[in-house]
């Protein structure tokens, strides 16, 4: 089992989502999403995708040999709950496998609840536009707790609630590609009042300190924090739209995890207020998933874009890693422990990527120096996997994982072994 950690110990971890991994996942929105022409990049589907779901043993024994100690993956919603109040018994008692598998190997599991995918029943209901909705999510963040407490310590409610819906609800890129503003902000609402009432059920229901630090449920959001900064620093206009993005993508969200009212304002849209009583403790951290920083622009048809000359991901994202430490101070400033959720780069060829973890690890270190309470570094991802409505395109992994293959072979990468020397360095 585990060893006991110290107080506030420091996680060293990678992480996954279920539907981007395990293969199979038919039963949620993004399975049907992808059935659609032109939704998906090179018409890709997640399909199988990395067979996660058959092979998490042998996953696992690969983040282990990093000289890891965490992993942040999804529980699949869908694959739980497939008809409204229909329990999968067979699919819950594979995630207590999984979680076994973790803590008989010394890794500490964080559990994410939501991971942008819902089951298709969810969605038929109106998913979360509709706040009536909401106590479904709240029942299921109960059973997780009832049957995992005793093996989960630390849980992300829902991973970035503010991606999810300007994706979903206001560019329309994700399901049920909506391109309403004003929507979207309705959505961010009713995500952080979800992630409020799943709180509570996780603190009634996890009761049993898995690890021995004496704190049985630590919670929190995975917050996407995105720095934004004008193109044209001479162009009062450009700051002014920077600095609203920030307010409503970053800040409001952040106020509303530390018990602030909701409040959420973009010009020209009736804004979003809400006192969800609930928020308050309902975070013992902010999850942080940091990638890069756009520059705002009023110029052309990118309203945000890479620093021209930059070096970019294969996703066309600034790589910007040194900005870690400058989103992890922004972030500090609303008084909440930290965890670097999510953090890495698209990068096929694995030649951005051990520089671009050597200098995040760094920007960390400096955020720590300077007084920010963080308490984890999960890099993003273990291996390659399904990039959403990028399909297979972006490859994110420490492991490269061969999809032309049908057994989906692992091979590390070189940054891999640098992450690893990273951690080792720092223990």
């Amino acid at each position: 089992m585990a060893r006991k950690p110290s107080p506030n110990r420091f996680f060293w971890g990678a992480g996954t989502s279920a539907h981007q991994v395990e293969g199979g996942n038919d039963r949620n929105d993004w399975w049907d999403w992808e059935q659609l022409p032109g939704k998906i990049r090179d018409g890709d589907r997640s399909g199988a995708a990395c067979l996660h779901w058959d092979r998490y043993e042998e996953d696992l024994d690969l983040l282990r040999s990093l000289g890891l100690d965490a992993y942040r993956f999804s529980i699949e919603w869908s694959r739980i709950e497939p008809e409204p109040g229909r329990y999968d018994e067979g699919a819950i008692e594979h995630y207590r496998r999984v979680l076994i598998a973790c803590r008989t190997r010394g890794i500490a599991p964080m559990v994410t609840l939501h991971h942008f995918t819902n089951p298709r029943w969810f969605s038929a209901l109106g998913g979360w536009e509709v706040a009536r909705n909401l106590p479904h999510f709240a029942r299921f963040a109960r059973l997780a707790g009832e049957r995992y407490g005793d093996l989960v310590d630390v849980w992300v409610t829902i991973n970035e609630p503010e991606v999810l819906a300007f994706h979903a609800y206001d560019e329309g890129a994700w399901p049920p590609g909506v391109k309403d503003r004003a929507r979207a902000l309705g959505v961010i609402a009713n995500l952080l009042e979800a992630h409020a009432l799943a709180s509570v059920a996780l603190r009634e229901t996890d009761r049993v300190d898995a690890d021995g630090d004496g704190k049985p449920a630590l919670i929190g959001v995975a917050k996407h924090w995105v720095l934004l900064e004008p193109l044209h620093p001479w162009w009062p206009f450009e700051h002014v739209s920077a600095a609203i993005q920030h307010g409503v993508f970053n800040v409001a969200v952040a106020r509303a995890l530390r018990g602030e009212p909701i409040h959420l304002a973009i010009p020209g849209i009736r804004p979003v207020r809400r006192q969800v009583d609930a928020l308050r403790g309902s975070s013992d951290f902010i999850g942080v998933n940091y990638y890069t920083r756009w520059m705002v622009s009023l110029f052309g048809k990118e309203p945000r874009q890479a620093r021209p000359g930059a070096p970019v991901s294969d996703l066309g994202w600034e790589a910007y890693p040194e900005g870690l430490e400058r989103a992890l101070m922004e972030c500090a400033a609303f008084g909440l422990p930290l965890i670097v959720t999510e953090n890495g780069i698209a990068d096929a060829s694995d030649r951005i990527r051990p520089g671009f973890i050597r200098e995040s690890l760094a920007a960390v270190d400096r955020a720590r120096a300077r007084g920010a309470d963080v308490r984890g570094y999960f890099h993003w991802s273990l291996f390659d996997n399904f990039e959403w409505n990028d399909g297979y395109h972006g490859r994110f992994g420490l492991f490269a994982i061969d999809f032309a293959k049908a057994d989906r072979p692992r091979s590390p990468r070189q940054s891999a072994r640098v992450y690893a020397d990273e951690v080792a360095r720092r223990r």
